[in-house]
């Protein structure tokens, strides 16, 4: 059906098996008939409702997949274009000019601020929805298809437009390498909004195998991410389970083989690697590829061959593929290397390189040698921010992190001596987005307790860092600012700390206030030192984070001054009271709303550990879990 529109195949299939079950989750199961029906009556009410002319993009803000699904097929058969976004996030600004907005009521209080287009609740206008005929519109469709969102691993995400003709070059192509059957049922863990989803029901769908949404039930087809493949095979053996599809991120081929060889004999491990642009279509890789056994399976991470339709370019070792419905080539940030007709070899990311040493770094390849160390099961390497090299290293499964200097050792002479890190990290297992890819620039990785680095002996068994440096100057300078605002109060302010007219009690308790002034300066000058190696950056970007920094030293320091002034500035001096109010209680409300928005990022941070489960997959939920 090369050309058709991507609802069309669906609706193919529809004809082909009314009744055969299209979706599984927890709570239900849907037919495709009924999947079809409920989407033939949404866009009924898309055109009534929105008005919708073809080409139109509507906006999908919830993440429930079986919604997701009938929304987007309802977009698709009202001649629109659908694009899936995260109902707890801001509005990406791609979706500022959609016609409409699809959601729920549970999303609806987040999403009240849509001015001139329609918020169509698809539980809370059910009975409106459900009056519409479930026979097809009569609308025609514009070459658009859908608005994708890269999942910002090389930089903010961005939008990508989407052809039908892509989408079904794209299907064609993924049918004859994966060869599914109406018979099979396809397990897809992707979360609903990301690219993974988006690929994984068209597949299945469109090939009319049937849809799974939990691993409650068998299924014969698993379309995951590294991560999730593991967890999966972590257990008894997977019955019926004929072919595994992994993409989100590369396999090092020693995980391929471990993966391959916790499936049963004849069950097929296929390695997808493919950008937005491309609909996902890009490269896949099986063992048969190789042209022989590999010394050290675990420094090399394979592509594979390009899918039908698809040609690979690679230019200075940056690798561009050319959509399976043709086209310009599209660069994918990645880095690959071709042995003459073997597989595509893959070697990190453009953006994952950074300046060290003099030099352009790229990471993956101090990774491919630091992974042959007998206990490293995974690492990431990354530039601190004082510039050193820092590893985080997952350990062999029941053995604890290699000690610094066993890394150390294990890299020299295999490359610059600039390349060995300095520090070493023990993680449980590296932080990945929810599309499985790594997530260097999450900044959810612990910065190491030493990470400004060892600059000379303490002579007390440890280094002296930079960090103990900080804090000690610190230290002095707080002490220094405390018994120099004590001496400078009656220099700089003269009377304003007279008492002689105060009766007591209450000239106690000023001269209290007074000291806790000069407490507080005197701790703000310390923190202005200190303070860069007590704040923690495990999520915070770094100018928010030296803007907090700024913000707590005004916030302890500027009470001294600030209260001497007010103590001296007469009532019905306008002139001086405005230029108070605006030297120092403005700048203390925005000082506090500053560190107010670090600590929420932070708090946000906090709670996404590396360590956490690594089926946290999908909407937020562990594959299982309720859809």
């Amino acid at each position: 059906m090369s050309g058709g529109k991507l609802h069309q195949l669906f609706e193919g299939r529809v004809r082909d098996g009314h009744d055969r079950t299209a979706v599984i989750t927890d709570r239900d199961e849907l037919t495709y008939g009924q999947l079809d029906a409920r989407a033939n009556r949404l866009a009924h009410h898309l055109l009534d409702v929105a008005h919708l002319e073809p080409g139109d993009l509507v906006a999908i803000r919830t993440l429930r997949a079986p919604d997701v699904l009938v929304a987007a097929l309802g977009v698709l058969k009202a001649g629109g274009v659908f694009a899936i976004a995260s109902p707890s996030r801001p509005e990406p600004k791609a979706l500022a000019g959609a016609r409409a907005v699809i959601s729920n009521r549970v999303h609806s209080g987040r999403l009240t601020d849509l001015p001139d287009k329609p918020l169509i609740l698809l539980d809370g206008h059910a009975a409106t929805i459900e009056e519409h005929p479930a026979d097809p519109v009569e609308a025609v469709a514009g070459p658009g298809a859908a608005l994708l969102f890269t999942a910002g691993t090389a930089g903010q995400p961005k939008a990508v437009a989407i052809e039908h003709a892509r989408f079904t070059a794209a299907y064609e192509a993924f049918s004859e390498v994966f060869g599914l059957l109406r018979d099979d049922r396809v397990l897809v863990t992707g979360r609903s909004d990301t690219l993974a989803f988006a690929v994984g029901w068209l597949r299945t769908l469109c090939s009319g195998a049937t849809l799974v949404l939990t691993t409650r039930v068998p299924y014969t087809v698993a379309d995951t991410d590294p991560t999730t493949a593991a967890a999966l095979l972590a257990g008894p053996r997977v019955e019926g389970l004929r072919l595994m599809a992994v993409g989100g991120e590369r396999l090092r081929l020693d995980e391929h083989l471990r993966l391959a060889r916790r499936l049963a004999p004849g069950a097929r491990l296929i390695s997808v690697y493919g950008t937005t642009e491309v609909a996902g279509c890009g490269t896949w890789f099986e063992t048969d590829q190789l042209p022989g056994p590999m010394v050290r399976p675990e420094q090399h991470a394979f592509l594979g061959q390009p899918f039908p339709g698809v040609r690979t370019k690679i230019h200075g070792k940056h690798i561009w593929l050319t959509p399976p419905d043709g086209g310009d080539a599209v660069p994918t940030g990645g880095l690959g290397q071709r042995h003459g007709t073997g597989p595509l070899e893959y070697l990190g990311k453009m953006a994952d390189r950074f300046r060290h040493g003099g030099r352009q770094v790229n990471p993956y390849q101090i990774e491919a040698r630091l992974v042959t160390h007998p206990d490293v099961r995974d690492v990431l390497v990354e530039r601190s921010q004082l510039g050193q090299l820092i590893a985080y290293v997952v350990p062999e499964p029941g053995r604890p992190a290699p000690r610094l200097e066993s890394v150390q050792a294990h890299l020299r002479g295999k490359g610059p001596a600039s390349d060995v890190p300095s520090h070493l990290v023990g993680l449980t297992a590296l932080p990945r987005t929810a599309a499985g890819k790594l997530d260097r620039d999450g900044l959810v990785l612990p910065a190491p307790p030493d990470a400004a680095g060892a600059t000379r002996s303490s002579g007390k068994g440890g280094p002296v860092t930079a960090s103990d440096v900080l804090r000690t100057v610190g230290g002095l300078m707080a002490f220094v600012a405390f018994f120099g605002s004590l001496i400078l109060t009656d220099v700089f302010w003269p009377g304003s700390t007279d008492l002689t007219i105060v009766p007591s009690p209450w000239a106690g308790f000023f001269r209290g206030l007074y000291f806790a002034e000069h407490l507080a300066f005197a701790a703000g000058v310390g923190f202005l030192f200190a303070g860069p190696t007590l704040m923690p950056r495990t999520g915070a970007p770094r100018a928010l984070t030296a803007a907090a920094h700024l913000s707590i030293v005004y916030l302890l320091a500027s009470w001294w001054p600030q209260d001497n002034f007010y103590r001296l500035a007469a009532k019905q001096d306008w002139e001086r009271q405005a230029a108070l109010v605006y030297a120092f209680n403005v700048p203390l409300m925005l000082a506090a709303a500053v560190v107010a928005v670090w600590a929420a990022v932070q708090g946000a941070a906090s709670r996404k550990q590396p360590s956490q489960a690594v089926l946290e997959r999908g909407a937020g939920r562990k594959p299982g879990a309720r859809s």
